[in-house]
């Protein structure tokens, strides 16, 4: 990735007058504003109405700006952000380096994917797995998880910004709990494809929440079953099996 300092610069700006996690927070959710699909106008007049009315609008763009010029080369911005101003390696939240990354995107055979096959990380942080596995082969369909909110927003940024398909779904992926999902994807327009997203509540409607097993109505299976016994078992010894 190249010099962060101008980023690290804007965003101390962008943060004077407020906590730095409450300014990275506001800085993801007003990004997240423009790629929101919306059912209707009006609800849409609303969101774009809300960016024109953001006070600190200029040098949020300028922020933008920058992180969009470092992400190029599916780089991560926004995780390089959050670990040097949130999270501090604080509740382990260290992220896994880019080289690293691309490594185990490698190991695991992403080359040999055909389009439309599924990635899938369960614990995705910022998406930085997923990014490095969109360098291989970007027609792929990625999906990631995380229960941390500002984690599954950062990698919901990172998948806008390369216009890639897929999920991030914010749940607890050993309890498959799930709390809320975005499903993303692109429109095209004027020849052009365009991302978006579609928030949902629903776990029904996520690919990556577990059903639960269905158990079957056959009245066959509400008894245990009981063990057969070899007719060659004596007592616990073997019998002779050519007798």
């Amino acid at each position: 990735m190249k010099d962060t300092k101008k980023l690290f610069a804007l965003f101390e700006q962008y943060a004077h007058a407020q906590n730095y996690s409450t300014a990275f927070c506001n800085l993801l959710d007003h990004f997240l504003i423009a790629f929101k699909y919306y059912e209707n106008e009006e609800e849409q007049a609303i969101a774009l109405n809300k960016l024109a009315a953001y006070q600190d609008k200029e040098l949020h763009i300028a922020l933008l700006t920058e992180v969009g010029e470092l992400a190029e080369g599916f780089n991560d911005p926004l995780g390089e952000l959050y670990e040097q101003y949130i999270s501090k390696g604080q509740n382990g939240q260290f992220f896994t380096p880019t080289p690293v990354a691309e490594l185990m995107a490698l190991i695991t055979g992403i080359e040999t994917l055909q389009s439309d096959q599924t990635v899938y990380d369960p614990a995705c942080g910022s998406g930085r797995m997923l990014l490095l596995a969109a360098k291989i082969n970007r027609h792929l369909r990625f999906y990631g998880a995380d229960i941390d909110e500002i984690c599954c927003k950062m990698a919901l940024a990172n998948m806008l910004l390369y216009s890639l398909t897929g999920e991030i779904a914010h749940m607890d992926t050993l309890a498959n709990s799930f709390y809320r999902g975005y499903r993303t994807g692109t429109i095209l327009k004027d020849g052009y494809h365009y991302p978006y997203y579609i928030e949902f509540t629903n776990p029904e409607e996520s690919y990556i929440w577990l059903r639960p097993t269905v158990k079957s109505k056959d009245k066959r299976f509400d008894r245990e079953v009981e063990p057969t016994r070899s007719p060659w078992m004596s007592q616990g010894v073997q019998g002779k099996l050519f007798e």
